[in-house]
This record gives structure tokens, sequence and C-alpha cells, in this order.
């Protein structure tokens, strides 16, 4: 345990006090008490301890203990809870007639602490009813080390003398001092110039005389200053969803709840001055000292089949790693005395460096943790669950190679142990693991089940308010209108983790309306306040906390989702000395198992295994160096393509490296070592020692673990004095590197006689690489993954992008990314079959020379789901492919494969194959679902109707007319229109996949489009737009402010989604037009303010509508040698001289094989109206060889000009 602190208390009488009922902004969204401003205010008023109290929860302990720590101040660990007096588990009433009391209650000693922790945690798993609260025979049961108040005006005692129930009080006494003790109960007083207060203080004062305890003067603390009760004010509108005008709100009606100084609590309670000096009395009882540092990982239990071969866990582990280097070196340990110089160098080197590795190990603690972590990777790899090869500094250790938590071999990359766990500073070591993102739960599940529900749990996080949304929050309960308050939020830069006083130093924008606009000013002084408090509580995406006890007795807990999690968040808990392992879900794995399964079903591939494929693969590294990397883990972006067509890479290590060199700082580098690679003769290393250090990166220092080796041989470091160099480095602490730098110049000279100047001049190089460095273990594991995926790109391409888009359902921008790269790659991606289809993207052999086809999975199409898609699936490949659709109705389960199913599988394509008119298959649905259950009915009952009897394929004419023939002919039903098709693949697929309803306008609609995201990603000032689309998702809403109407919609154009909002000028005059699933023509303004790109919609029209206002004039080219040709010309001037239309009409002529032809000058009075069906049906006729439109441009409508009005 840690030391106990010395904590001067009544150092200043005069000014010091001990508050014992504070709030921190832990009590979510009520405290406005940062814990920082807090302490610092207790400092200012010279107080010498403090409790924390917060509602119902132990969140901000450690937070509080550390901050009070820093600045001298004792802190007393505590919680306000929520008590019944009937059982937390009876029967629970309505929320209004529910009643429960604020409780305060102190941690005296550490059993205390316990006990408050396990109060805590079983309000929050076992007695949850809209807040989380204990009982009285829970608080019997762990009252030992607790101390206990009445509480403010919402405690049992109190409440009872409000009610006018002094028996009923003295009662609830009597019961609390048996419970806690009379020297550990005690009377609280408050004074907030509340009425009800001033009754309770005398009959307190009579109550504390009558049962002889004493009595504390306390002042709820809910703020910290008394100007702050403005911004708790606001922060309570926040957790209600109030506004500050609203009358019926939750409010504090008195101002008074902030840090006061003795000097004001003095003067609130001078009828019982022993309650100011009785706080001191308790800070005294109290004094607890948290275990921080001590190790309580869980103890492995060996299987039982193991323990009577070998005698504990250090001989398991080392039994474990041993038959590991036999299975991935294939050579067999070798005992220290049996290491003569005859043995085989490599054999030697892997047994000495697994007596070193297991040696600290041991000596650190860690067995156990090793083989928990190895252990429940076996078992993962036993499921076929996939996993990475490691991440993070984990890499570089040979054990957990050997027992298969890595998978990368740390010899053979040069990785280093002491990056991972240093014995010159010890730190826990930290497998961060990698799993398939769909199937990581079940890991965990396993976890909870080997150790027990109640020893794992998830871990805690807070989300804390940001600038921006501390001003949307405030300008919302201040009702502002919203266009305002977004404004207002806008200004504020996008920098990470920018406060608003920052903000305002940065953006002149938000400093010139701070200054000039009162309204802004009150918001952002709000906002000063609450930002950086802790506004809602999360789950760590990845963290798990295990232990060999119920973790109850070590740390206090919730649930979240009915799960256990821990009440401290990470670093508390690790700091604690509790095992807290990183569960992560990995996208890309779950790609490569998907494209491992599609090859595993090919001839002679079904032992496929990507981790098993040569790292000399020459189609990969073509792959890389024509940067054909969409869809590679990590090198997909613009900018690593680039990177790979400039490296030309021709081995895994230089994968490696482009990995580590692709960031802010390493990037300026990157010519370094391309020039290094193409001509080595230009390599400069900054001593000859360490030309083998960075000959494989080109003379240049990428990797961390570089810089520890050259620390090594340059200045004789130890690795693991090396890690603490690098560190120190890395952090750039002035007093740290001078004493890093007198050790490095002194190891310098007494190693290799190496000159003052010079170690200098190697340390600066040094410093330089160490502050960008990468660690190369974490980059080894995910080039590795890289090398993989571009491994099955290049040599399996179809099965690879199959697995791809597998995992972006949903994601219809992504899926529609993905398949643009399919098509790039000459790979089709068709429509579902129920005859070809699996439950997912399934991957096609073709005839022709294509590199293949991916069907669209059964399960993908929305409204089929993953039930129905495998039963589909399983009876096709049990049973053989469908024969129409009746044979499928009859032959899948009736109520999986229901009647929204197969009109879902309909609708999108699912039958084309067996039955083309999918209006027809609509209107069957019905009778064939109905004949289905009555055969299914017969065949239960033992049954068989006439048609089964006679045989359908002899029965000729008649079988055809009965009503149960599997190929009884479909209604006689118009087919879809294609416009019709291509909207019902929008609402199941999630994109258009056999074509664009653009495609149906004869070619105009892309000749609207002016505009291109990557346009807008390099748009300066302003720019009008036209755009043509679908439009899709209109939500029509109201400015808070004059409730004018105004819309946001999303464009379905043809290369991609924009999402526009029209505000209420445009909508007035346009909104009405807007219509979902219409095809329109959408004009505006794009423009960058600040950094930010903002489309606006200032027009919209129906397609045929926007021709006829924005096309100028169509120049039909025709062939002259058709027959046809003059009676077409004369057809279109005698159409165009009548002059109906805007659009002036031209005549080309060009015969074949001409590129360019002459076009004749007509009467601008010949004139014809230009509509998508008009177009259509002049563009067919056979004369025609094209048609040129000319569009009016989009233009930049004029500024506004804002002067006196005259009335």
């Amino acid at each position: 345990m840690s030391e106990c602190n010395f904590y001067p208390l009544m150092s200043s009488k005069d000014k010091d006090f001990v508050h014992l009922h504070v709030h921190s902004d832990f009590s979510l969204l009520d405290g406005c008490c940062r814990m920082d401003r807090l302490m610092d205010r207790a400092v200012e008023l010279g107080m010498s301890a403090m409790a924390l109290t917060d509602h119902g929860n132990l969140f901000g302990t450690i937070n509080f203990i550390k901050q009070a720590e820093k600045r001298g101040i004792k802190p007393i660990i505590g919680c306000e809870g929520y008590m019944v007096t009937d059982h937390k588990n009876d029967e629970k009433p309505g929320r209004e007639n529910h009643k429960s009391y604020h409780l305060g209650m102190l941690a005296k000693d550490y059993e205390g602490y316990q006990n408050l922790s396990k109060v805590v945690s079983d309000a929050h798993v076992d007695g949850f009813y809209y807040r989380p609260r204990t009982d009285l025979e829970t608080l019997a049961e762990h009252s030992k080390g607790l101390i206990a108040f009445t509480g403010c005006m919402q405690g049992w005692v109190p409440q009872m003398i409000l009610r006018g129930k002094e028996g009923e009080a003295e009662k609830a006494m009597g019961q609390m001092i048996d419970i806690f003790g009379k020297e550990n109960y005690f009377v609280e007083l408050h004074n907030h110039g509340i009425e009800e207060q001033a009754q309770l203080v005398p009959e307190l004062l009579r109550l504390a005389k009558k049962f002889d305890v004493k009595v504390v003067a306390s002042n709820d603390v809910h703020y910290v200053k008394g100007d702050d009760w403005a911004p708790h004010d606001a922060l309570l509108c926040i957790q209600t969803g109030s506004k500050l005008d609203d009358p019926n709100r939750m409010r504090y009606e008195a101002r008074e709840f902030y840090l006061k100084s003795r000097e004001e609590m003095e003067v609130l309670f001078k009828e019982a001055p022993e309650s100011i000096t009785n706080t001191f009395a308790v800070a005294e009882m109290c004094d607890v000292k948290l275990p921080f540092g001590e190790n309580n990982y869980p103890v492995f239990t060996m299987p039982p089949e193991i323990k009577s071969e070998v005698p504990d866990n250090d001989a398991y582990l080392m039994q474990q790693c041993i038959e590991g280097m036999q299975e991935r070196y294939s050579v067999d340990y070798l005992p220290a005395n049996g290491r003569s110089d005859e043995a085989e160098e490599k054999v030697k080197e892997l047994s000495e460096r697994l007596d070193y590795e297991l040696g600290i190990i041991a000596k650190t603690g860690f067995n156990d943790y090793f083989l928990i972590v190895a252990d429940f990777m076996r078992w993962a790899r036993e499921q076929e669950i996939p996993v990475g090869p490691g991440r993070g500094s984990g890499a570089g250790c040979l054990v957990a190679y050997l027992l298969g938590i890595t998978d990368i071999d740390p010899l053979r990359f040069g990785l280093l142990f002491e990056r991972f766990l240093n014995p010159e500073r010890v730190s826990p070591p930290d497998f961060d693991i990698d799993f398939c993102m769909r199937r990581r739960a079940e890991v965990i599940e396993y976890v909870r089940e080997k150790y027990g529900r109640d020893c794992v749990a998830n871990i805690i996080t807070f989300g804390t308010f940001g600038a921006k949304m501390v001003m949307r929050d405030v300008a919302r309960v201040r009702d502002l209108p919203y266009a305002e308050a977004d404004k207002l939020a806008k200004m504020v830069p996008d920098d990470l983790n920018i406060s608003l006083d920052d903000a305002i130093e940065k953006s002149p924008e938000f400093k010139k309306e701070y200054e000039n606009n009162p309204i802004a000013k009150q918001i952002v002084d709000t906002g000063r306040v609450i930002e950086g408090m802790v506004r809602n509580v999360g789950t760590h995406a990845a963290g798990v906390i295990i232990a060999d006890r119920p973790l109850k007795e070590l740390v206090p807990l919730t649930t979240q989702d009915g799960i256990l999690t821990t009440q401290y968040p990470k670093d508390p808990v690790e700091e604690l000395g509790l095992l807290k392992m990183d569960f992560l879900g990995l996208k890309t794995l779950t790609v490569i198992s998907e494209a491992e399964s599609h090859i595993r079903r090919k001839e002679g591939l079904s032992d496929f295994r990507v981790t098993e494929a040569p790292l000399e693969d020459e189609p990969t590294f073509k792959l890389l160096n024509e940067a054909r990397t969409i869809g590679v883990f990590q090198l997909e972006s613009d900018g690593m393509r680039r990177l790979c067509r400039q490296m030309t890479i021709s081995n895994v290590d230089e994968i490696i490296a482009l990995i580590a060199l692709y960031r802010p700082g390493p990037m300026d580098w990157i010519p370094d070592y391309i020039k290094g690679k193409e001509d080595p003769s230009t390599i400069q290393f900054p001593h000859p020692l360490l030309e083998d250090v960075c000959a494989e990166t080109y003379g240049v220092m990428v990797y961390q673990e570089q810089v520890m080796e050259a620390a090594r041989r340059i200045a004789g470091y130890t690795l693991g004095g090396a890690d603490i160099l690098r560190r120190a480095m890395g952090k750039k602490k002035p007093e740290e590197m001078a004493k890093q730098r007198e050790i490095f110049v002194k190891g310098a000279k007494e190693t290799n006689s190496i000159e003052a100047k010079k170690a200098n001049d190697i340390f600066n190089i040094l410093e330089k690489f160490a502050g960008y460095g990468f660690n190369k273990s974490h980059s080894a594991a995910y080039g590795i993954i890289s090398y993989q995926t571009a491994y099955l790109k290049a040599n399996h391409p179809v099965d690879f992008m199959a697995g791809v888009l597998a995992c972006e359902l949903g994601n219809s921008d992504k899926l529609a990314h993905f398949i643009g790269e399919c098509t790039e790659m000459g790979i089709s991606v068709l429509g579902p079959d129920v005859n070809e289809s699996g439950e997912n993207f399934t991957p096609l052999e073709t005839e022709d020379d294509s590199l293949g086809a991916i069907r669209f999975g059964l399960s993908a199409v929305k409204g089929v789901g993953d039930v129905a898609g495998k039963i589909i699936v399983e009876e096709r490949r049990s049973n053989g492919a469908f024969e129409s659709f009746t044979d499928l109705v009859e032959r899948v389960d009736g109520k999986s494969v229901n009647k929204r199913v197969l009109e879902c599988l309909i609708k999108s394509g699912g039958f084309d194959a067996l039955a083309g008119n999918r209006a027809a298959l609509l209107a069957d649905v019905d009778r064939a679902m109905g004949e289905a259950q009555l055969r299914r009915k017969d065949r239960e009952a033992g049954q068989s109707n006439l048609f089964d009897l006679m045989g359908g394929d002899e029965q000729g004419d008649s079988a055809a007319e009965n009503d149960f023939s599997p190929t009884r002919s479909l209604p006689e039903v118009p087919e879809m229109e294609e416009l019709e098709k291509l909207k019902l693949e929008k609402e199941l697929l999630g994109f258009f996949l056999s074509g664009h309803p653009i495609d149906t306008l004869g070619g105009l609609g892309p000749l609207f489009d002016t505009i291109q995201q990557e346009d807008l990603d390099e748009l300066e000032g302003k720019r009008a737009y036209r755009l043509c689309g679908v439009v899709a998702e209109v939500e029509r809403r109201y400015t808070k402010k004059d409730a004018k109407p105004w819309a946001r919609f999303t464009l379905l154009a043809k290369e991609k989604d924009f999402s526009f909002p029209m505000f209420p000028e445009a909508y007035e005059q346009y909104g009405m037009k807007l219509e979902e699933g219409a095809i329109m023509v959408v004009e505006g303004v794009a423009s960058n303010r600040d950094g930010e790109v903002r489309v606006n919609a200032n027009a919209v029209l129906p397609i045929d509508q926007a021709l006829s206002k924005w096309v100028e004039e169509v120049t039909w080219l025709i062939d002259p040698d058709h027959e046809d040709a003059l009676a077409f010309a004369k057809e279109l001037f005698a159409k165009g001289e009548k002059g109906y239309g805007g659009c002036l009409i031209r005549l080309g002529i060009a015969r074949e094989g001409e590129d360019s032809g002459l076009v004749a000058e007509a009467d601008d009075r010949f004139r014809m109206k230009m509509a998508v069906d008009s177009f259509k049906e002049w563009r067919a006729k056979p004369p025609v060889r094209a048609a040129r439109v000319k569009i009016v441009e989009p233009e930049l409508p004029p500024e506004r000009k804002y002067g006196n009005r005259k009335g």
C-alpha cells in the first residue's frame, strides 16, 4: 500500500474548514465543480481537508485523491447514496410514488472504503430503479468503517421532521445509530436561506442532544464560487432537457450551494459553533490508503490433467514455451549446462533469450498474466476465430511468440523485448489483441465463463463537454435559434481539445462575436465554467478487467446494458493493480477470414491460410508498386498510394518502414529513405558502429528500437536503460535530457573512446529521431497484415473483394466505393440470386476471360436477414437449385422466409433468373404461400394431394391448370419500369446496383453536374454549382426564432450522395417541389469559410423543368446519307417553327467515321421544349448520330446589399 501522507489539519484555524458534503462534476449534470477548479478554490480558502460525496457513485474518487494530494489537501472518500427503507428488491412502484432518501457516507479506513464500495456497487448492480438504491439491510451488513450523516433535506430523518412525524424521525435516527454506532453518526446542518432548513435546524439540534450525537455544518456544495450558480442552473437544464425560462423546470431556488469559507460558515451557524469545529474531528477520523501499485492480477488455474505433470505455474509456462519453440522453430530448447561451443548458434540464441525473458517475467510477477492471455488466445484459435498477429510492443516478446499470443517472429524482424517489459522501469505489460470484429464478443464471453461473471467487467469512460458541444448545449437551454447556435458553435476551430479561451485567441471571428454580441458573451462565459466537465458515461471500446475474486471486493461497480462495469476508468483501475486486457475488433481480420473461407472452397485449397503465404510474392509487390491498394490494410489512402509508387517496394520490411514513416514528422525523412534505397552511396551513418543498426532503413532511424540499439552500441546502455533514454527523448523534458546526455557522453567515452563533441553530435541525432521514431513491433505487426491483404488482392482478387464488401454492409458510401474498385479490376458485382448467392457476398467463377464476379448476399438484402438467408442457402445446398419461385416457397420454412422476406427478394431481383417479371411475382406471393402451406399440412397429416399422386411431369396441360403445380404460370401483370426497379434496389440493397436512375435520362443527367467531391475538397472561396440526382431523406423543419419552414435533404447523384440544407428564402420558392424519389436538379452555392466547406441548395427543379429552364440549345448531328435524313430535318424544323419552348435547335451533318461535322446556322425562331421523353424520342430516330446539349452555366447569386429602408 502507498505511504500515509501527512496533512496539516487545522493549520490555520481562522481560515480552515472541512467541507464534508461536496458534489463534483461526477454527480452527472448536477455537480458543477470541475475537480481542478474545486481543489484550487479550496487552496485559496486555506482548507486542509475535504470530502467528495457525489450522487450515488464513486466515479471521481481517484481523480479527487490525486488532485487533492497534489495540493496538500487531505482527501476524504465518500458518497451521497440513495436509501430506501423497504427492501431495495421489493416490487417497485411508479416513479411518482417511489421514495428514496439521501444518505451521506464517508470511509474512515480501508475497510470502510471497501464497505462503501460494496454498498455503492450493490446499489448499482442489484438495487437500481431510476437511481442506484441501497437499503437498511445492506447498510447494516457493510457499516464497519463507515461514517454516516442525517443528510440534506432529502435525508430520512429530515423528511420525517418536515412531514410532522417527530416520532418517526426519532425512530429513524435510532435505527441509523444502531447500524453505524453513535460515534460514527452525525447530525448534518444546512443553511442556504431556505425556509424548510430553518424549520429543520432546531429539531435536528434537539435530536442530536437527545441521542447524544455530534453535529456538523455543511453546505451541500454543487458549484465552486457564488457566481457559478448560473452555469449550474444551465447544467441542470442540460440534464433535464429544459429551457432556462421554463417556469416548471427543476431548479435550486437558493444561490448558496458553493464552496464557502470558514468565515461564511461561522456566520450561518452561530447557534451551533461546535458544528464548525466538529468537521475537523470527522476529518481526523478518516485515513484511507488505497493499494496503488499492488499486483491484483488473477492467478492462472492449470487444467486438471496438467497439474499432476507440472509442479507450478512457473514450470507450466516454461513447458509451454519449450513446446512453442519446437513448433515455431523446429528446434529443442537447450538448458544452460548444454550450451557448448559446438551447439548451433540459433538454438543457443533462442534458448538464452527465452531464459532471459522468462527470468524478467518471473521477477516482475507476470507469469500468470502470460498464461491467462495464452489461454484465451489458444481457445480463440481452436474456435477458428480470426486473431491478429499482435500489435504494440508485445510483438517484441519471444515468450509471447512461442505461446501463440503473437504471430510475429521477433528475431526475424529485430524486435526488442525491453520495449515491451523493461526490467529497469517496471510497468505492467500490455497486450493489445485484435480479433475478428464479428466474433470478438465470443472471446470475452469465454473469459467471463472461465473466471466468473462477477470477476470480469468492462471499463467505464467519461465523455466531457468540449468547446463546441458546450456552446451548442448552453445555446439550446437559452433557447437560441438553431441557426444562430450552429453559427456560433462553428466559429470554434476544430482543433482537438481546444478550449473556449484558446478559441477566442485563434478565431478572430469568434473573438469579434464574443466582444460585440452580449448573448454570445453570456453563452461563452457560462461555457467556460462547464467545459471539461463530465457530461456522460460510456464503455471503453476494448478494455476488460479480469480478477481472481469478485471485483466488488476491489473496485466499485456499475452496470451498462446489463454488463458489469467498473466505476473507475482505465488508468485508476490499472494503478490499483487490476489486469486490463484490450480485446480489439479489427475489421480487416474479418475481411481476411471471409476471403479465406471462399478460397478454401476451391479445389486443392482446402487448407489455405494466408498466414502461411510466402513473404516474397512477386504479384503482391507488383500490386503495391502499381498502387492498386484500395482495400489493402493501412495502404489505401491517396497519400499512401503515392508513396507506394515512389518506393518500389521489394520486401515486407519496406512495407513495415512505410507504415512507420507515413506520419507527421517522419514524413520529412521519406525522401532520404527513398534516395538511400535507390543509391546506397548517398547513405550517411552517424557513426560506423551504427551501420548495422540503420542499414535496413537506408540510414534513416525509423524505429524507436533503432534508437535503443544505437544507445547500447555507442554508449554501453543496457537495453532497459536505452528504453528509459528513448522515453526521455520522446517527452523532451530538459532536466531529464541533460541527465541522459551526461550518461550518454560518459558511456560513449568509456565504451568506444568517442570524444565528447562527437558523442554530443550523435546524441543530437538520436534525439531528433527518438522524438518521432515509431514502435517497430507495432509497425511490423500491422505491416504483416498489410502484406497479407495485398497478397490476397493480388492472388485471389474476387475472393478478397467479396470479403471487403461483406464487411461494409450498411455503409452505402463504402460499398459504392469498393464496388467502383471491383469495376476497375474487371470484377462484376451482380444482384442477389436465390440460386447463386450465399448468405453474404459470394464470389463466382465466370466462363469468359474476366477475373470473375461477385453476387450480392441474400442476408445482405434489407428485410431478409441472417436467419432467412441461411435457410434458403442451406436448403439449396442440401436439395439442389430451386426450379421456380413456387418451388422455393414450398421448400423453405414459411415462418422464417415469410411474405416480407419473399417480397424483398423479388424487389431486389433475387428471382430474376427464374422469372423475370418482378411485378407478376409480387402479385403471386399470396397464392404461392397459401398453396405451400396447404401442401405442408397435407404432408404432416400423411396425405398426398391428387397432383402428388399422379406425378406433375406426366399430366401435361391438366397439371398446368392444377392449383398445386410448381410450374404454374404467373399472373399477366405489366413489368416494372426501370426507374422503379432502381429505386427498390436503393431501398433494399443500400445503393443502385444494376444502374442509376440518372441512366434513364438518355445521357442528359450528368450534363448538369458541374461539381464533384474533389472540387469541394480543394474549394477556395465560393462557386455556384448544379447537380442532378434522386431526392431522398427530406426532413422539413422550422426555424426556432420565427417558425419559418426550411428543409434538409439528400441528393443521390451518380458519383456520390450529397446532403443539402435549403434555408427559408429558397424553401419559400422551391420547398414544395422537393419530392422523395424524384429525379431533380439542384442549384446552389458551395463555399469554404475558415476551412469548413458548406453547400447550400438555392433552387431545386424536377428534371423536365430543369431542362426547360437551363438547356439553351440542342444540336442534332445527323448522317446526310441516311434515307430518312431529309425527312428528319423537315420534321424537326416544322416542330421548331411553332416556337413551343425556349431551347434553340441546331442541325449538324457528319458522315459515318467522321469525328466532327458542319453545323447549319438556323434562325433563332426555331425552338423546341426540352423534356426527357421528347429528347429520348428524337435521339432514337435512325438518322441521328449524336446530340450536343448546351446548358446555361450556374452563376453566383448577387451579393445582398444592406442599407436604410425607406418607409
